[in-house]
């Protein structure tokens, strides 16, 4: 049975394994929260998108940067290249002109609006208005070659606004289209998609199988990872579960969220466990580390412990001591959940959090017996090592006992590097197909 969205946004029962008001709305159901700024609307400000390495247009600026010590389950944006697709190449004469204001009557609105942004007389805001499901490719090729000859004004969260537009106006065809193209771009509609049609979308992403060659094919063309495209979905859908809340999270709100993974904790427990690690960045910020921790142990199942785990330790709280982060995984009931824990707190150590030296975890890992532990942990010390050490960090993931695992964790390593550090070539000894 499909839960209703509009259900969702009208609040939910309570069900997860411990009542989140307890923790978090209780006493004080308006204290603020800062909610924490989500990976695939980082470097807003630059409006290039992410497309294959065949395009005629070549990217001006750096790769975008994402942090050190993120490990595997995590949102890791793809590196960032043009706004050029393969099929737009034949589309190339939609350069816009600087065109007089008295010659600009006979072009498409869309035309119009962008020459007027592009002279720096207006907001980038007519023009968003103007793009639908007709133009939005012309103007994407248009700004693309602004973009090139230097043209484009700086605007903040341009890029974001974009691809929000372009979700709004195109919404499940558009995505279809960008995912079976594998064109980076399929992520940076979900948001826009999710605030025009959230119920078009959670009923797609709901039926979504990660495992299809489709879904698959854009993941490798596009150097991307299952779990941080789960992570996409989940941060698009959470956004309109707990909507405008000016950083206040009331007992409506976690009411919602609950329910809509508690749907997902049936269904699929991946996403489940995805729409949990986003749903903690939410509400994390600004608690104390104790109260933290109880929170992640109450937790009995699995996937939501593994998921309150891994982004309470990402956010750094237990940063002072870094080793207590390694106390904590080993202490949780679950073994999913001590493994998605201990892998964020070793990548925390790889990046030498607290003036920590990462060649002190290196020597006690080399002492390590094999076995899963052991495992984990070079998985998020690989992890932590990859924009510092890229060389250093095939290494460690090439170490893994077990050979399924090594081979998931060398593969996720070299999509990484491939995606955040400049282009190398990968030993052929640990390249996976």
């Amino acid at each position: 049975m499909k839960i209703s969205w509009i259900k969702l946004a009208l609040g939910g029962a309570m069900v997860l394994g411990i009542p989140l008001i307890y923790f978090f709305s209780s006493a004080d159901e308006e204290k603020t929260f800062t909610d924490s700024q989500n990976e695939f609307v980082r470097q807003t400000e630059q409006l290039i998108a992410d497309l294959s390495k065949e395009k005629n247009y070549s990217s001006k600026f750096p790769h975008l940067s994402t942090e050190d010590n993120r490990t595997d389950p995590s949102s890791t944006p793809p590196k960032t290249e043009t706004l050029i697709s393969a099929e737009s190449q034949e589309e190339i004469n939609t350069h816009v002109d600087f065109t007089p204001r008295e010659k600009m009557e006979s072009l498409p609105q869309w035309k119009k609006e962008l020459n007027i942004y592009l002279m720096g007389d207006q907001s980038p805001n007519e023009f968003l208005n103007s793009l639908n499901i007709d133009n939005w490719k012309e103007a994407r090729d248009a700004l693309a070659r602004a973009y090139d000859e230097g043209d484009l004004p700086k605007a903040k969260n341009f890029q974001e606004r974009f691809w929000a537009s372009v979700g709004e106006i195109g919404g499940q065809a558009v995505a279809e289209e960008l995912l079976k193209d594998g064109d980076p771009a399929f992520v940076k509609i979900l948001k826009g998609w999710a605030k025009r049609t959230p119920q078009e979308m959670f009923d797609y992403y709901a039926d979504l199988n990660l495992k299809s060659p489709e879904v698959q094919n854009y993941l490798q063309k596009t150097n991307s990872r299952e779990i941080p495209l789960m992570d996409q979905f989940s941060s698009g859908m959470l956004d309109q579960v707990l909507g405008n809340s000016d950083g206040k999270i009331g007992n409506v709100q976690l009411g919602s969220a609950n329910e809509l993974i508690d749907h997902f904790l049936e269904k699929d427990k991946e996403k489940a466990e995805s729409l949990m690690r986003e749903f903690t960045e939410r509400v994390i910020q600004g608690r104390d580390k104790n109260t933290l921790k109880k929170w992640v142990s109450g937790y009995k199942e699995p996937e939501l412990q593994a998921g309150t785990a891994q982004r309470v330790i990402e956010s750094g709280i237990f940063d002072k001591n870094p080793l207590e982060a390694v106390e904590f995984a080993n202490s949780l009931d679950s073994i999913k959940a001590k493994r998605s824990a201990l892998s964020s707190a070793y990548a925390r150590l790889a990046g030498g959090v607290n003036g920590h030296d990462p060649n002190i975890t290196a020597t006690e890992l080399n002492a390590m017996e094999d076995g899963w532990q052991r495992d984990f942990a070079l998985n998020g010390f690989a992890h932590g090592l990859v924009r510092k050490d890229p060389d250093a960090a095939i290494q460690w993931a090439s170490s893994i006992s077990n050979e399924g695992f090594r081979k998931v964790v060398t593969k996720n390593i070299t999509k990484r590097i491939n995606a955040e550090v400049s282009p190398r070539p990968i030993p052929p000894e640990v390249s996976q197909d």
